[in-house]
This record gives C-alpha cells, sequence and structure tokens, in this order.
C-alpha cells in the first residue's frame, strides 16, 4: 500500500510535493482549484508541468486530486447540474496535466427528486464528463455520511453508479473514506465488524475498482450523518477496526490517503513534526513491522 496525506499547496505545487516526501509519504492528495469556489484559477502549463515533475523525483505515486465539493452530478437543477459538469470536466484536464491519476468527488445530493433519479442523472453526468477528458485519469466515487438528499453513503448506491455505466469500467472506481462509513452507519471500530462491512462492500462491487482509501478518525457518534475528521487516535473509530480494513489482502491494492486536520503551533504555523507522527501511526496499522 502506498501512504500519503491531503496536502495544502497555498499556490506552491512543489513545495506541497516536497513537504509530502519530508514527512514520510509516498503519494499525495491535492485540490486542483478552490474547492469551494465555481471558478477555475487560469491556466499554468508550466507551473503544472513543473509539478508533475517534483511530485515524481520525490517518488509520490498516486497524485490524486480531490474536486470541488460544490459539484452536484446528482442535481436535478439544470443550471447547477451543467456548471457541476463543466467544473468536474476541468478538474480532469488538470488532472492530467498535474500527473494525476485519480480525481475524486463526491457524488452530490438528488435535492429531492428521489434516489433512482439522482443515480441516473450522476450517471449521464459522468458520461459527459468522461468522454471529454482525458482517458489517463480515473474518476473515483467517495462514499458520503448519508445526511439529508446526499447520494453514495449506501454500497448499494455506488454500485448503481457503476453497474449504468459499463463502457467506462476502466475509468471510473471508488474511493472509501473511513469518516463517511462511520458517519453512515457503517461499524468498523472492531476486527469482527469491520470485516461483515468489507465483506457488504465486496459482495457489490469489485474490490479492485477501489483505488483509494480516506483514512480519517472523527469525534462522531457512529451513524450521526456528519462529516467531521479527526487526527488518527484523536476520535472514537478506534485502531482495530482500521488496521482490520488496511490489512485485508481483497483491497490491499489502494492507495491510503489521509485527510486529517493539520496541527498548528501558537503562530498558526503547521506542525509537521506531528504529521510525521501520523504518518508512521498510519503504516503502523497498514504493516505490524512498521510499528512505532
Amino acid at each position: 500500500m502506498r501512504i500519503g496525506r491531503h496536502m495544502p499547496t497555498n499556490s506552491r505545487l512543489v513545495k506541497a510535493a516536497e513537504m509530502a516526501q519530508q514527512i514520510g509519504c509516498n503519494a499525495i492528495q491535492i485540490f486542483a482549484s478552490n474547492p469551494t469556489g465555481w471558478t477555475p484559477p487560469a491556466d499554468d502549463l508550466e507551473g503544472d508541468a513543473l509539478f508533475a515533475s517534483a511530485a515524481q523525483a520525490c517518488g509520490l505515486d498516486p497524485i490524486v486530486i480531490h474536486a470541488p465539493y460544490l459539484i452536484n452530478l446528482g442535481s436535478p437543477d439544470e443550471v447547477n447540474w451543467q456548471k457541476s459538469i463543466a467544473l468536474l470536466t476541468w478538474t480532469l484536464r488538470r488532472g492530467a496535466r498535474l500527473g494525476a491519476k485519480y480525481v475524486i468527488f463526491h457524488t452530490g445530493s438528488h435535492r429531492g427528486s428521489g434516489v433512482e433519479a439522482g443515480i441516473a442523472r450522476i450517471a449521464q453526468g459522468i458520461t459527459r464528463v468522461l468522454s471529454e477528458t482525458p482517458a489517463e485519469v480515473m474518476l473515483l466515487l467517495e462514499n458520503d455520511v448519508g445526511a439529508g438528499n446526499s447520494l453514495g453513503g449506501k454500497f448499494a448506491q455506488l454500485a448503481a453508479v457503476l453497474d449504468l455505466l459499463p463502457e467506462y469500467q476502466n475509468r471510473l472506481g471508488v474511493c472509501l473514506d473511513t469518516a463517511h462509513l462511520w458517519g453512515y452507519g457503517y461499524d468498523i471500530s472492531s476486527a469482527e465488524t469491520t470485516l461483515n462491512v468489507l465483506q457488504q462492500f465486496v459482495d457489490m462491487i469489485d474490490p479492485q475498482r477501489l483505488k483509494v482509501i480516506h483514512l480519517n478518525d472523527t469525534e462522531k457518534a457512529l451513524g450521526s450523518h456528519r462529516d467531521v475528521h479527526a487526527r488518527l487516535g484523536e476520535g472514537i473509530i478506534g485502531e482495530d477496526g482500521l488496521r482490520t480494513l488496511l490489512q485485508d489482502p481483497r483491497i490491499d491494492h489502494a492507495a491510503v490517503l489521509m485527510e486529517t486536520p493539520i496541527k498548528t503551533d501558537e503562530n498558526n504555523k503547521e506542525d509537521w513534526e506531528a504529521d510525521i507522527e501520523q504518518i508512521a501511526r498510519a503504516k503502523s496499522l497498514m504493516c505490524e513491522q512498521n510499528a512505532l
């Protein structure tokens, strides 16, 4: 398994790649644009190429892009749906320039139109996006905490989207977020319950389509439908279940990326020493011989 984390860039992409290597990562996730904005930045072909070269030099593979949160391919609103398609298309195109292997996105909400209609809408949107983007970048559907009318919390909903798009089997996969699993109500606190959850997943989705695991703890209750991440060891999921998940041979091909909050000092400066410990802790869960 490859291990990395979501890195802030602050418009300094090369520095982000170098820092990821310094804290023990061999994979990386970044945003390609403002995660809460519709308007992407102007193209910077030279800067993108420099990042791709730096990431390769730092041994970061895969490079993963997280799409903006505003994207909602399940929306029944035509304007919002078209804007979502345009922004996700742009994200995959920039991802190719950045050397990314995967772009991860939240499937969105049906906004009252119903689950079946929302899933059909997502599949239509994905078809538009993948037909207009580079083949080397794979699109990953991320599971959700299941609040309100959101889609993708149930494994069955993710499977339904994949099943509607057999022609894109090689370009469409899945990302599982541990905090989202917990928030939806999938109990991954112990070895026994985690194996049960994992079996539910592989019964519906080919485990080879799982490409990324977002490794996050949370302080929110099981089934709370709250999406709040915590650092490893500072939440309530517990290590037994996470260890079982990460060491299961059916999914040991997936990259593990942490999206945990970055600790800061009294001057609001990133405390990367704390993240070195977090990466080491994640490695200990993945493989016992790397234990602290």
